[in-house]
């Protein structure tokens, strides 16, 4: 019988060629083939390009948000991705924050201000089709990210593919998972640098900080001659972090109430930390009412330095008087939630070319370090810095491996005494 086929389901037709309306607009339509049957979409805009533009996102916005995209061996890596943003969107496993990482690493970002040329799996393997993304074509990918030094973003976009894959492979557009065949990152083998180096710089380092917060060149940086002034919150946030080994998202999530510098032993409470999610709150920042992890949640008493360097908080938010309607400890100077961004930037120029290897989890691990040392317990450690007992001593405590005692058999062999038998 003939006839004509009907559209499999999932799919668009072919959009209408714009038209002008009375009005002077334009205006595009499309029908989607979904299972419960045939649905228009229209978009308007001042011109048919911008008509059709507007036509074209809410087609991908519709199939996101329905998730019923029919995965074949012809599917494009960047419509994979798609399907794997709607799933981890529906999966409360998945928090907001998770869900943006994930995208910002699958998209080029639409700020003029970002750099087009960063790599994505939208610039970079997003129009390759399923049948194409092989163990060797993703590995070399990858390859490519380390030859560039980007080897943190290799590892990404590797979880990345292999969640978008393992759609394919339930889908039945592949039967393995091209990913588990791609080559393994070797770990890097650094020159040992323990963190007792760290510790005996950490007065050096604050003295810097301070000298850059005023005004004064520091290795690296030249001296402040113009524009706003230095920002001398970084001398706090410093005292803060080498006083609790609080992570800089922690930091700038510290709520004024949940801070008591009067009680016998001050403390402050961490209850919650900034997530990006795309299109909320200022810049993209929110705050999330609970901390990055179940053992993140907790109350640390405060040393005199970070008592010090709280109170010059608090009198400078009291003299400025700058707007701070969620009740911040360090908000952005126009009230709203510090980007932790802008502050990396901060935070290279005040430590230099001296302290080029500092960064803030520099100190969170000699936080770890130095209370491990002192007390010789992994789990206090973990408490302080809200991880478990296993994190802490693979990620953050310096401890060298003790050797078993060999030193009668080496105390005999000296003094040439025949071994104990």
């Amino acid at each position: 019988m003939g006839g004509r086929l009907p559209k499999p389901v999932g799919t668009f037709g072919v959009p209408t060629k714009p038209k002008r309306k009375k009005n002077g607009s334009w205006r595009t339509t499309v029908y989607y083939y979904g299972a419960a049957g045939r649905k228009q979409l229209e978009r308007v805009g001042a011109s048919p390009g911008e008509a059709s533009n507007r036509l074209a996102e809410a087609m991908r916005d519709h199939r996101e948000q329905l998730g019923y995209g029919r995965i074949t061996r012809s599917t494009k890596l960047i419509d994979l991705a798609a399907e794997l943003l709607v799933e981890m969107e529906g999966d409360d496993a998945y928090t907001a924050g998770n869900v943006e990482d994930y995208r910002r690493e699958i998209y080029v970002s639409t700020d003029r201000r970002a750099n087009q040329r960063t790599v994505k799996i939208e610039n970079s393997v997003g129009n390759l089709q399923i049948w194409q993304a092989t163990s060797g074509e993703l590995d070399r990918h990858l390859k490519r990210l380390v030859a560039q030094g980007l080897r943190r973003k290799a590892k990404q976009h590797k979880i990345v593919l292999r969640a978008m894959m393992q759609i394919a492979v339930r889908h039945g557009a592949v039967e393995t998972n091209p990913v588990d065949g791609v080559g393994a990152f070797v770990r890097r083998k650094h020159p040992a640098r323990g963190k007792i180096a760290d510790h005996h710089a950490l007065p050096q380092f604050r003295a810097q900080v301070r000298a850059w917060a005023r005004g004064e060149a520091v290795p690296g940086t030249p001296a402040y001659s113009s524009g706003p002034p230095r920002d001398w919150s970084v001398v706090w946030v410093v005292d803060v972090i080498t006083g609790t080994g609080l992570r800089p998202r922690e930091v700038f999530a510290l709520l004024l109430d949940e801070i008591e510098l009067d009680a016998n032993d001050p403390y402050l409470d961490v209850t919650g930390t900034l997530v990006e999610v795309k299109g909320a709150g200022t810049g993209g920042w929110v705050r999330k009412p609970v901390p990055k992890s179940e053992n993140g949640w907790r109350r640390i008493l405060l040393p005199d330095h970070s008592v010090e360097a709280v109170r010059e908080a608090l009198k400078d938010l009291e003299v400025v008087a700058r707007p701070n309607s969620q009740g911040l400890l360090f908000p952005a100077r126009n009230g709203a939630l510090r980007n932790p961004n802008n502050f990396g930037r901060t935070w290279r120029a005040a430590r230099g070319e001296n302290f080029a290897w500092v960064t803030p989890r520099t100190f969170r691990k000699g936080v770890a370090t130095a209370v491990d040392h002192a007390y010789e317990d992994t789990a206090r450690a973990a408490r302080q810095l809200g991880n478990t007992v296993e994190v802490a001593r693979t990620h953050y405590i310096d401890v060298p491996e003790t050797v078993p005692d060999n030193r009668e058999v080496l105390e005999r062999w000296a003094r040439g005494q025949a071994p104990k038998v």
